[in-house]
This record gives C-alpha cells, sequence and structure tokens, in this order.
C-alpha cells in the first residue's frame, strides 16, 4: 500500500516563511508519508493523489509574493477544491491558512475557519501561555499546557454548522480564545475530519517544544490513524 501523500498549500507576501515551515513540518511528521508543496492555486491542481491537503498559503486579493501578483482561484480550482471537501477527505489549515482567497467565500467555509474581515484579528507578537483542555481527545494526547511566542489570533470565524471542539485556548482582551480546533462533517455534504492550528507566525513559534507532538497528533487524527 502506498505511503498518505500529503500536499502542503503555501506562498505568503512576506510574513512568513512557509517553504522553511513546511520542510520542518515534514521532518516533524516523519518517513511514513509522501509530500509535495506547491504555491497557491496551483495545489489545488494536484489533489487528485492527495490523501490530505495542508492549508497554510496567505494569499489576499491586491498582495503579492515571490511568485507574482494575486492569482485568484480560477472555477477549476474551486470546483476541485469542492470535489475534494466532499470526499470526505482531511484538512488542517495554519495560522494565516485562513486569511486566502476573501473574493470567493466559500473557501474559508470550506476548511471550516476563516478571517473575517473587519472582526478576525491578531494580538502583537509576545509570549504567552496556552490552556490545553481536558477533551480525551487524540490531539492532545502527550501534551500539557505550555508557552510559545507567536501572534494570539482571535475572533477567528467559523463555518456556521461546524461542529466544533476546541483543545486549546489562551487569553487576550480578557477574553479566551480558541486557538486548536477540531471538526468533523458540516461545510457540505461528504465532509470530513478538519483541524485549525492558530499557532505559526515565524521560525521562534516553531520552536514551541509541545508543536512537533501537536501536529504528529493532528496529522495522525485526521488521517484516522488514532
Amino acid at each position: 500500500m502506498a505511503p498518505a501523500h500529503i500536499v502542503f498549500q503555501i506562498g505568503d507576501p512576506g510574513y512568513h516563511p512557509l517553504a522553511e515551515q513546511a520542510q520542518t513540518l515534514q521532518s516533524w511528521i516523519g518517513p511514513a508519508f509522501s509530500y509535495s508543496v506547491y504555491d497557491g492555486r496551483d495545489a489545488f491542481e494536484h489533489l487528485d493523489g492527495c490523501d490530505l491537503l495542508i492549508l497554510m498559503g496567505h494569499h489576499k486579493p491586491g498582495d503579492s509574493n515571490a511568485s507574482g501578483p494575486y492569482r485568484p482561484l480560477l472555477a477549476v480550482h474551486q470546483e476541485a477544491f469542492v470535489a475534494y471537501v466532499a470526499s470526505g477527505r482531511p484538512l488542517i489549515t495554519h495560522h494565516a491558512g485562513i486569511c486566502s482567497y476573501a473574493d470567493w467565500p466559500r473557501y474559508g467555509e470550506l476548511s471550516g475557519f476563516t478571517w473575517r474581515w473587519g472582526d478576525t484579528g491578531h494580538s502583537p507578537y509576545h509570549t504567552f501561555s496556552v490552556q490545553v483542555h481536558a477533551t480525551g481527545h487524540p490531539i492532545t494526547c502527550d501534551i500539557t499546557d505550555y508557552i510559545i511566542d507567536d501572534e494570539l489570533y482571535y475572533q477567528v470565524a467559523f463555518a456556521p454548522d461546524l461542529p466544533l471542539t476546541s483543545h486549546a485556548s489562551a487569553d487576550w482582551n480578557g477574553k479566551r480564545w480558541p486557538l486548536v480546533c477540531t471538526a468533523v462533517g458540516g461545510r457540505i455534504a461528504g465532509a470530513g475530519r478538519t483541524a485549525y492550528i492558530a499557532h505559526g507566525h515565524d521560525m521562534g513559534s516553531f520552536a514551541c517544544p509541545a508543536l512537533p507532538q501537536l501536529w504528529r497528533n493532528t496529522v495522525a487524527w485526521v488521517l484516522g490513524d488514532r
């Protein structure tokens, strides 16, 4: 049986070291999988053999990145993403991956997690404590409360029909905000497992000792191995 194939969708205006982070994630997740990395909408042209799609890219209308000006999702990319989610195959959305393709709102609805302009925001980069909840979920196996250097995303919008569980959260401006979430279903008929990991502004954030285990747990869970 061929190993599960993981596709990383990256690309960024320069705020986040996504290529380096995707490489680091591959080292954390390990050699039992095969991997591909694509910029922006190119990832949606390679979903036929994809067993797990990890959305990391930060693609905002009006922005440019190293590959050139913003490239919106064409109908062929939109249809491929819809078909992928409806097939029950899993997703993980990472940090600013929620900010992409605001000119096609269905994108955020299908992932389950999105940046709502004028509402969602983030704290300044700082050191903060994260509380791990006693959900009994495999995603938090062997993980206890931790400290991280990062931006703290707040008021992330969730798809209205998403059966969401928050597994870790932190305080900002007197409120507690979910930072690690999972769900099964919702979004579209046939949808499977989806997860959101808000951590990861830079490689300093990736230095948090809890993250390698968190990512291994998340990949194992969305792929149904635990």
